[in-house]
């Protein structure tokens, strides 16, 4: 069920590319009127991915475009990447290697376009240099350990373009502490924002390290009812779930099986109140906390 507040972030995107692709005025007004057309009659006992699935298809629909943020998307991808060596050598130096790249696939998530707040590449390398330091609001991470240490198998289901290199990277962590775990990583079946699909795993090289799977829908975030029938049976059998980003806690986190653990930033004021964090926290957190749906 989507929360009001909720709808601000549809029409937003809107603008956002609008703006992106300095749409002519004409173009824009016609877009917008039929992102609130849809709005208007949207089924508000949806979650807010899955009505921002069909706002994103107005939006590619009006600019003839279905992956207007590909560009942004390869260049994310790439300054991480430039980062990788950087990046390990941080969590090599720490105390806790896992702790510290659990942390630092977290601030990742920071890399949104879907979000109301606005990012720098300096704030990221900032957060990711002190993340051994850095203390999540809502820590699970002993809970998620314990969990990793009697797992065989472990679904990482990504977010966000960039933000994957850290996934890879803390993925090789998990790998190293438990070199018996067999790790699957899901990406979205179509594009949608700067989500990651399966153009960007291979980009990041994700195949070298983790077995990569298209969940078959381009909802912004994980909607079971939507995802194709292989997704969705190695999400329920699968010993250990890993959920990146907002979209996919949102999604997921009624789900209806144990073991999942939701690492994101809370990115929105009404997510942030539920939970008794402040924005842009970080968070490990099993899924023992639903989401309450206010009107």
């Amino acid at each position: 069920m989507i929360n009001f507040n909720c709808l601000s972030c549809n029409v937003n995107q809107a603008v956002k590319i609008i703006n992106l692709f300095d749409l002519p005025r004409e173009q824009g007004e016609k877009m917008v009127k039929a992102v609130l057309e849809y709005l208007s009659n949207a089924d508000y006992t949806e979650s807010n991915p899955q009505i921002m699935d069909g706002t994103w298809r107005i939006i590619c629909s009006n600019i003839g475009n279905t992956d207007p943020y590909k560009n942004i998307k390869i260049h994310y991808n790439s300054e991480m990447l430039k980062m990788y060596n950087e990046i390990v050598s941080i969590i090599n130096a720490s105390e806790n290697k896992f702790m510290t790249a659990l942390k630092a696939a977290i601030v990742g998530n920071l890399i949104d376009f879907a979000a109301k707040y606005t990012f720098s590449m300096e704030e990221l390398k900032q957060k990711i240099a002190d993340s051994g330091n850095l203390r999540p609001d809502i820590d699970h991470s002993k809970q998620l350990y314990s969990k990793l240490k009697n797992a065989k198998t472990l679904l990482y289901i990504g977010d966000n373009c960039g933000e994957i290199v850290l996934d890879k990277v803390f993925i090789e962590f998990i790998k190293k502490e438990f070199p018996n775990i067999t790790v699957f990583y899901g990406v979205r079946g179509n594009p949608v924002l700067n989500d990651i699909t399966l153009e960007d795993a291979r980009m990041v090289e994700m195949e070298k390290t983790a077995t990569v799977i298209e969940n078959g829908d381009s909802s912004l975030g994980t909607v079971l009812s939507r995802v194709s029938g292989k997704f969705n049976k190695i999400f329920y059998e699968a010993d250990v779930v890993i959920s990146k980003g907002q979209g996919n806690y949102e999604s997921l986190q009624a789900a209806g099986r144990g073991g999942i653990f939701f690492l994101f930033m809370a990115k929105c004021d009404l997510v942030a109140e539920i939970l008794g964090v402040k924005i842009k926290s970080i968070l490990c957190m099993e899924n023992s906390v639903p989401l309450t749906v206010k009107p």
